[in-house]
């Protein structure tokens, strides 16, 4: 994510990680560990924001246009070449 963030925010992609199924902490040490020092992350206390949006899980990614309506889900176990393959047709 790290990465696809790095060469893709330039021309308009943000990222935001939601935590909701864990701690505020475990969530600091994850973007720690991972070196997610640019990117912004969200602790979803109540799980309104993953709820509204279809996550049940916190592995993967949801993508979001600019009027709120999700675009393309992918779900845990997703590879980087899917990943990469969709932000490619978007950009």
């Amino acid at each position: 994510m790290q990465r696809a963030y790095g060469k893709y925010k330039e021309k308009g992609l943000v990222v935001i990680g939601l935590g909701f199924q864990d701690t505020k902490g475990n969530l600091i040490q994850y973007a720690k560990d991972m070196k997610i020092d640019d990117m912004q992350l969200v602790f979803d206390t109540e799980g309104r924001i993953a709820a509204k949006y279809g996550i049940s899980y916190g592995a993967g990614a949801v993508f979001i246009d600019r009027k709120g309506i999700v675009t393309k889900r992918f779900i845990a176990g997703f590879g980087e070449k899917e990943f990469s393959n969709y932000l490619m047709a978007l950009f």
